[in-house]
């Protein structure tokens, strides 16, 4: 069965205007993200990222480095003892496995703890290279391919669906685990506000459309958001 169209009509226009009111109010500060520059460190930053916010992830990436020395030290570490590193963090035991699991994926498939044969690849084939790996959806996969590797792609995080959702740009069927989703609103952004967009509707997901007591009386999107699923 063919999946739901996740965007309602009109999307494309809406998300336009979203993007304008975001830089407007934020201007894309990409370094409050922390993101990493080395493809396999950003791999592993985005599994740390995985329901936590920008603070504790932040602190948790810091603590795993002083810990370690090297992705190779934690390739030789037990489970455990990378899990109590990550503790403040939160689920620190998925995490701790999630990264065991992808270095081992990476010694197996390049024979080395490095990424950087993604550099030589397309965007098509560095997207299936890192979805293959242990931890890294969609959204991680396009994580890399944007922040370390320098492509114009659009990330879905859980931030830009809980905005877009309250928005009304998606549709009420639309499912955050469904490539559908991650292609269809990459595909409307136009590729030159797609890195912008991303940073603003992370940041915007932090600061203000919160999971939990947004602070719609501070919001900047206010007067386009429906507030759906909020009253």
């Amino acid at each position: 069965m063919r999946a739901a169209w996740p965007l309602r009509r009109g999307a494309a226009q809406r998300l336009s205007r979203i993007e304008g009111i975001l830089e407007a109010t934020y201007g894309s500060p990409e370094a409050e993200l922390g993101n990493k520059d080395d493809p396999l460190d950003e791999a592993i930053y985005i599994i740390l990222s995985f329901q936590t916010n920008l603070s504790r992830v932040r602190s948790t990436w810091s603590a795993l480095r002083a810990a370690y020395p090297s992705w190779k030290a934690v390739e030789r570490a037990p489970t455990l003892e990378i899990a109590g590193t990550l503790r403040a963090g939160g689920l620190h035991r998925q995490k701790a496995r999630a990264i065991r699991h992808l270095l081992l994926a990476v010694r197996r498939d390049v024979g080395e703890l490095d990424l950087d044969l993604l550099h030589g690849m397309s965007d098509t084939e560095a997207e299936q290279f890192l979805t293959r790996l242990p931890g890294l959806s969609w959204k991680g996969a396009r994580c890399v391919l944007l922040y370390s590797l320098g492509r114009d792609v659009f990330p879905v995080d859980g931030n830009t669906f809980r905005i877009l959702r309250r928005l009304g740009i998606l549709t009420a069927r639309a499912v955050y685990r469904r490539r559908t989703l991650h292609d269809a609103l990459q595909a409307g952004v136009p590729i030159a506000r797609r890195r912008s967009l991303h940073v603003n509707l992370v940041v915007h997901g932090q600061r203000t459309c919160l999971p939990r007591s947004p602070r719609c009386s501070e919001c900047s999107l206010l007067v386009l958001c429906p507030r759906v699923g909020l009253r």
